[in-house]
């Protein structure tokens, strides 16, 4: 998309703020974070506010209402842990909706500009790292109180895994990325050794589900807040934890284990953590993420090569210490 375009849909947004919400924009600035959404800071006469567009090409809400209603579920749950004192924006309500929707078809959200800013992966201190698992430990606390889905979104299951696995392997030979080839041989070899009953005293409820240092507003030694709540479900919460410690104390392979304390003890003082929860949690989260990435495709995407590197170190971590993680981990 063009500069051009993005500029024509801020214009006709900041009409609709002031239709809809008697909002007088004085500035916009545009952010460049986000994969195809579009996303701003206008200050207005109230003060600065964060907006985000929602991509068509991505999130299809014309034609896949299903898709809108469970973002307005996750916006409905942020608004809520926000009046709840748990540190994330507020989101702005108008007849009902969360999303709100111009007359040409914009879709959009209107949410509290939090200051802050992001951390490189690995590189937040255990000052930053106690208060985030203190924040996360309390929207963990307050999300048990939603009422579950029908199933969880994910689960555990070692048949969909080689079956996304078989997939991921096909591509891979057919371009010949001998890389992918060769990370898809260790990932099948781990998961195949996998007892999956470790995994059934897992509990389920509401997470985040994107905990990671994108999503992470710092300021100072501390929290700002925990920002982008769209892929919010109900799965396993420790998920939140396994994302987060890997994200925020992971740097050059190695695990900061001072760092990852921080969290740990942050979290433990509003939710509980069971023995063997943070190695069980990393070796699920593993089961999640390395289909995603162990991918050729995702090679050749050169928007996501920094992401891919970052996260490729992470699971490659996880592997290496696949049989010391409790041993690692279960002391902190």
């Amino acid at each position: 998309m063009t500069q051009d375009v993005k500029e024509r849909w801020a214009a006709e947004i900041v009409v609709h703020l002031k239709d809809r919400f008697g909002l007088s924009v004085r500035e916009v600035m545009p952010i460049d974070k986000g994969w195809l959404n579009v996303k701003w800071k206008m200050v207005t006469d109230l003060g600065p506010l964060f907006i985000k567009y929602y991509n068509p090409e991505r999130y299809k809400l014309h034609t896949h209402p299903e898709r809108r209603s469970a973002i307005e579920k996750t916006l409905q749950l942020q608004h809520g842990m926000s009046v709840a004192g748990i540190p994330c924006p507020k989101v702005y309500l108008y007849n009902g909706q969360f999303i709100q929707e111009t007359p040409s078809g914009l879709f959009y959200t209107v949410l509290d500009w939090v200051d802050g800013h992001t951390s490189k992966a690995g590189c937040l201190n255990a000052a930053q790292m106690f208060e985030l698992g203190v924040a996360t430990g309390l929207m963990h606390k307050w999300l048990r109180s939603v009422p579950p889905l029908d199933k969880p979104a994910w689960k555990p299951d070692r048949d969909v895994y080689l079956r996304e696995w078989q997939g991921n392997w096909e591509k891979a030979q057919e371009a010949g990325d001998k890389t992918v080839m060769e990370w898809l041989r260790r990932s099948q070899t781990i998961v195949k050794s996998v007892d999956f009953r470790m995994f059934e005293s897992c509990p389920t409820g509401w997470l985040h589900w994107d905990l990671w240092v994108d999503n992470i507003l710092l300021h100072g030694q501390g929290l700002a807040g925990i920002v982008d709540f769209d892929r919010m479900t109900m799965a396993y919460q420790e998920i939140d934890v396994a994302r987060a410690v890997l994200s925020g104390a992971l740097r050059d392979g190695q695990m900061r284990m001072e760092t990852a304390r921080a969290f740990m003890d942050g979290y433990r003082g509003h939710s509980e953590v069971s023995q063997g929860m943070l190695p069980r949690a990393m070796r699920m989260l593993y089961l999640i993420e390395s289909i995603w990435w162990l991918r050729t495709e995702v090679r050749s995407e050169s928007d996501l090569r920094g992401l891919l590197g970052r996260f490729i170190e992470e699971m490659h971590w996880i592997e290496d210490n696949w049989a010391t993680l409790p041993e690692q981990l279960d002391t902190i």
